[in-house]
């Protein structure tokens, strides 16, 4: 009696993972990522003031750096802003330039979105998922970067569904909706925000002007590339090599949002 061949795995098995994975077999891989953490810390956080990039460090951090974060996260996700348009007077909101509101914003919707993003990374079991998403919503890539080296050497979860092992959709959905309309909002806000600092040439040129004086805009404009990279990087290991919705990894920022709203249809 002839036996039938044992069917084996197919691209798009629950067990079967992106083969994107293997690319991370490389042995030289985390040491860069380890040595890439140190040398962006030490960059944007602690290199002398205008000697490598414009600016002061944290040691020598000037009281108009300190006024301008501590409004951008009073204004964090708009929500002062709105409640005063809405007449809520209770506090005030900051007046921040609209630009550097944007680009705040932006970054922290951005990872905000990453918590059920690395809850749903194959690589990233043992290691502190919530802490070091916490810890990065404060200092970003600080933190991010470590936690890209340190799944290197995690394998990837096997025998497991990796739908079921993922995050709750309510929780995907919600945080995805959530980024998505704060980063509508802050790319809206960018623009047309506060209509008392300038048209759009004026905003432009006030843009330009941070980049190459202001390292809190430098170190949120290297963080935005960083995540772009990083989500391109993760969502590649979870979504699977047949599945339709891989090329929104490629996408920046609305990709990722894309993905996790979309998780209401599994």
């Amino acid at each position: 009696m002839s036996q039938t061949p044992q069917q084996q795995p197919s691209d798009n098995s629950p067990n079967s993972f992106s083969s994107s994975s293997s690319s991370f077999s490389n042995p030289f891989l985390a040491p860069f990522l380890w040595l890439f953490a140190v040398i962006y810390t030490y960059i944007l956080l602690f290199s002398p003031p205008n000697q490598l990039v414009p600016g002061f460090p944290v040691w020598a951090i000037q009281p108009d750096t300190i006024t301008e974060v501590l409004n951008e996260s009073l204004n964090f996700f708009f929500v002062l802003p709105l409640l005063n348009t809405l007449g809520v007077d209770a506090m005030q909101s900051p007046m921040v330039p609209p630009v550097s509101e944007a680009i705040f914003n932006l970054a922290e919707a951005w990872i905000f979105m990453f918590l059920p993003l690395l809850l749903s990374d194959p690589r990233s079991h043992h290691l502190p998922r919530v802490f070091i998403w916490s810890c990065a919503m404060f200092l970003t890539n600080v933190f991010l970067i470590p936690y890209m080296a340190m799944r290197v050497k995690n394998p990837a979860t096997k025998n497991i569904d990796h739908i079921t092992a993922r995050p709750p959709i309510w929780l995907s959905w919600s945080f995805g909706w959530i980024s998505l309309t704060v980063g509508i909002t802050a790319i809206v806000w960018g623009f047309i925000g506060r209509p008392e600092w300038g048209d759009l040439g004026m905003r432009l040129d006030y843009l330009i002007d941070q980049l190459t004086s202001n390292r809190v805009t430098i170190a949120f404009t290297v963080d935005l590339l960083l995540f772009w990279l990083f989500q391109s990087v993760l969502l590649g290991d979870i979504l699977l090599s047949k599945n339709p919705l891989k090329w929104v990894r490629f996408i920046p920022f609305f990709g990722l949002a894309f993905w996790l709203i979309s998780r209401q249809h599994e």
